[in-house]
């Protein structure tokens, strides 16, 4: 089977590129040089486009603030034993004298691990209906979601941060250099980032919603 991953951040360069290079498992899957900023864009939020209904507050404005690029990389199943490795190299800044008013910097937001096959719209249909039809929670940020959303906890951090908070990793700055791996799990035949709880899994919704909104549910990988 081929998977897609995918890594979702905002990104503020200074001076020179930030290099990141992404790994499944010890094979290279591509060494991205960031140019350019990436910034956040408004864009219309589908809500539950599955059922052509938006769930969400009411009296609230259906948009969503995304990072304005998506980076998607197909790896297959055999090269997904044992964890994702993200490498960022991004020393840049104006440090002097003790002072630094600058620096680059990367905000991830999301990081994503499907099989390739739901990049076709009639199976995201598929499975939310499987899921809605098994009393799928309203809460969406859940341990036990599909595509799963990879905790703190899941996050090997060198250097290591565990002086942070443990929600320090996603919507945080990131400056200077870092790498990162997310363990991969197996349950019910299908290849998660992190480790599953027990029990049922429920489908997530804030994922397929992110994939609409780059246009990416209506065609194949």
């Amino acid at each position: 089977m081929s998977y897609t991953l995918g890594l979702l951040f905002e990104y503020y360069r200074y001076r020179h590129d930030a290099i990141v290079r992404v790994y499944a498992d010890d094979r290279l899957l591509d060494e991205l040089s960031l140019s350019s900023d990436i910034n956040m864009k408004c864009t219309e939020d589908a809500g539950d486009m599955l059922n052509n209904r938006f769930i969400g507050p009411k009296n609230k404005t259906h948009v969503m603030f995304i990072p304005e690029k998506l980076f998607l990389f197909e790896v297959d199943e055999r090269h997904l034993c044992n964890r994702v490795r993200i490498e960022v190299q991004n020393d840049h800044n104006n440090y002097n004298n003790g002072f630094m008013t600058k620096f680059s910097y990367v905000k991830f937001h999301e990081i994503l691990l499907v099989p390739s096959c739901l990049w076709e719209h009639d199976n995201w249909i598929r499975l939310r209906e499987r899921c809605r039809k098994s009393n799928q929670p309203t809460m969406t940020h859940m341990p036990n979601v599909f595509p799963r959303h990879p905790s703190t906890d899941d996050i090997i951090l060198q250097p290591d941060m565990r002086q942070y908070p443990r929600e320090f990793f996603f919507g945080h700055l990131m400056g200077g250099s870092f790498s990162m791996e997310i363990p991969l799990s197996r349950k019910h035949g299908i290849t998660h980032l992190g480790r599953p709880g027990p029990g049922r899994i429920y489908f997530n919704r804030i994922l397929s919603r992110v994939l609409w909104a780059f246009n990416q549910l209506n065609m194949s990988i």
